[in-house]
């Protein structure tokens, strides 16, 4: 289904049927109205994730991960909802993955509850900090320099000398949620490798964040969504879902990176014959 933004055209995946959507982008606000009327207690806006793991059964639910307005809508007439723009960030590693985005939570007083998230490309630069410059080892010639370049990290891994089979460098990103009674430890973490070298070789390059889904996407979804609501997501946001006999689910690309920032965390780890010989903190954010 398709929905209207000002600015250009949005993709809305409705798995509840409210009807008809509008999406006014703002200066860091968006104004989201639904057609449908909705009898609600609440509505709750902030920043919220969607957890799901196809690991034995599926299943998957929201959370916000933080609050700004807790309102009661006005009885009657059309819906709007204020979310404040942030970037969205998620993880997706053989199905299983988390999302980051603004969110909203409809309370509903019969019947289970009503989440919207807004998935927004981000325009503005990048600002990334890097813990320290120099990455070494005293078990070899092997070294790697870090800094941060017109909003990319330019990386320069350097392996001289011998007695080694190989040198890299591998970015870490994890997004810990925390714990829930349904999925434990909601934790995702995927590697990406920037470079592998050989004794006597140099590599230089730079690294620069993913800015969220190539278009808007806006989800409208119950509070327990199923394999079948959470798939359609997936594809509007850019991964590849596959459903093959016996096999199960596949994603490609896997893993899957929706988008850097919000709560992601990083590490640059240097490697020497495939083993962390010393790592680097990084914090990548974007201003609205």
């Amino acid at each position: 289904m398709w929905g209207y933004a000002v600015g250009g055209e949005i993709k809305v995946v409705d798995r509840v049927r409210v009807g008809g959507v509008r999406c006014s982008l703002g200066e860091g606000v968006a104004l989201i109205e639904l057609e449908k009327t909705l009898k609600a207690r609440s509505v709750k806006t902030g920043y919220g994730r969607l957890f799901f793991n196809d690991e034995k059964v599926f299943s998957a639910g929201f959370k916000h991960l933080s609050i700004d307005a807790d309102v009661k809508p006005a009885p009657g007439g059309s819906f709007s909802i204020s979310l404040n723009l942030k970037e969205a960030a998620g993880l997706l590693r053989d199905f299983k993955g988390v999302l980051c985005a603004p969110a909203a939570k409809i309370d509903i007083p019969i019947g289970r509850d009503i989440w919207i998230l807004l998935f927004t490309p981000v325009n503005s630069k990048p600002r990334i900090e890097v813990s320290k410059p120099l990455l070494i080892t005293d078990k070899a010639s092997v070294q790697a320099s870090l800094s941060v370049d017109g909003g990319g990290l330019r990386y320069s891994l350097s392996a001289y000398g011998s007695g080694f089979r190989s040198a890299g460098l591998v970015l870490v990103r994890c997004v810990d949620t925390g714990v829930s009674m349904r999925h434990r430890f909601e934790i995702v973490t995927v590697e990406e490798r920037l470079a592998d070298a050989r004794p006597g070789e140099s590599i230089e390059n730079t690294w620069r964040p993913i800015r969220g889904p190539q278009k808007t996407v806006l989800a409208v979804m119950r509070s327990t969504p199923f394999m079948k609501d959470v798939t359609p997501l997936l594809q509007a946001l850019g991964c590849n879902v596959r459903n093959r006999p016996i096999l199960g689910l596949s994603i490609a690309p896997n893993p899957f990176t929706l988008g850097d920032g919000g709560p992601t965390k990083y590490w640059v780890r240097l490697t020497l014959n495939g083993k962390t010989v010393d790592e680097a903190l990084l914090k990548v954010s974007f201003q609205r």
